[in-house]
C-alpha cells in the first residue's frame, strides 16, 4: 500500500505493474494540478522513511523537494 501525502508517495517492494500504474497516476496529478508529485520506489521501509523526511524538510525550508 502506498503512503501518500503532500511530500510525495513512497512504495516499498512494488511489482513492475504497480510501479507503472503509480507513475501514470503521479503524472496525471502533475498534469491536472501543474504541481510536482514525486513518486519513489524503495526496497526497505528505512530508505522510504529517509526519503520522506528529506522531502518534508525541504518543504519546510522553502526549498524544492528532491525528485
Amino acid at each position: 500500500m502506498p503512503d501518500l501525502g503532500p511530500e510525495g508517495a513512497r512504495l516499498i517492494g512494488a511489482a513492475f505493474s504497480v510501479r507503472v500504474i503509480a507513475m501514470l497516476a503521479a503524472k496525471g496529478v502533475q498534469l491536472l494540478t501543474s504541481r510536482s508529485y514525486p513518486v519513489e520506489f524503495f526496497d526497505t521501509e528505512r530508505e522510504a522513511r529517509a526519503w520522506l523526511l528529506a522531502q518534508r524538510d525541504a518543504l519546510r525550508a522553502g526549498r524544492r523537494p528532491l525528485t
